[in-house]
């Protein structure tokens, strides 16, 4: 006789639902309003007839509030308790969310606080003017890792504000612009930042003449924490070196004020 590994099946199945229980509970929710929609217009139709059956039994040509309820409640029950259960999906769902962002703030904290230490440890080890040879080192490798002369769509932005090749670490997009320029707009994030606490990516993006970054644009950024720990000011750092093709750009990159989600 086969024996058929009920318990097994069960933790597999109880495992699989669980690593996937935010899509189950978002499909459950959008699943129960449109059944709900749908019994809502069947039991508006079969109201009628019990309103109608009501009004003949009471004898009468109108019938109140109260007596419309208690007539047609039933038809109804169904549309409230798939309802209840949509609601309470969506609000287990959003709680789930919650905590995995604040899981997720959380862990960045940590890696931040940690990178922060072993950059001011390395600074300290190797001194200033080979930490910061390091910097330009990561950064040349960063701008021959994403050539924009070998992809079309990797083309240079023409910003109309210079001839000066610059690229962004954050959206890895070279583009035209001048220093002053970009001093410029440095300068006007930083007058941003010191009044509101707080620059968002799009800001920044559309302040280098880069234009919206994507849909998270006004979700991360650069924010204030409260602490002396370097965030109370923005500043931009830079670096410079050639191209794949030998031309002289300019990188901006954040090692002082680091791009974080926006709480």
């Amino acid at each position: 006789m086969i024996k058929i590994p009920f318990g097994a099946a069960a933790r597999g199945i109880l495992t699989l639902a669980k690593a996937n229980a935010t899509p189950i509970s978002t499909a459950m929710v959008i699943l129960g309003m449109v059944s709900a929609v749908v019994l809502a217009v069947k039991a508006g139709k079969e109201s009628v007839e019990d309103i109608e059956e009501a009004k003949e039994e009471l004898e009468t040509d109108e019938l109140t509030f109260g007596e419309i309820v208690r007539a047609t409640w039933k038809r109804f029950l169904p549309v409230f308790l798939i309802l209840g259960l949509s609601i309470a999906c969506l609000v287990v769902n959003t709680n789930r969310m919650m905590k995995r962002y604040a899981a997720l703030s959380t862990a960045y904290a940590l890696s931040e606080s940690y990178l922060r230490d072993y950059m001011e440890t390395t600074k300290e080890t190797v001194g200033a003017k080979k930490e910061q040879q390091i910097r330009d080192d990561i950064m040349d490798k960063q701008v021959k890792d994403h050539p924009f002369d070998k992809e079309a769509e990797r083309g240079i932005v023409e910003t109309g504000k210079g001839n000066t090749l610059f690229y962004d670490a954050i959206t890895t997009r070279f583009f035209r612009s001048s220093m002053d320029k970009v001093k410029a707009a440095e300068r006007d994030l930083a007058g941003i930042y010191a009044t509101e606490d707080v620059v968002y990516l799009d800001d920044y993006t559309n302040a280098l003449g880069l234009g919206k970054y994507s849909e998270c644009g006004n979700y991360l950024g650069w924010q204030k924490t409260g602490k002396f720990d370097g965030s109370e000011n923005l500043m931009f750092d830079y670096s410079s070196g050639l191209t794949a093709s030998g031309e002289p750009y300019v990188a901006i990159y954040h090692y002082r004020n680091r791009l974080s989600v926006i709480r």
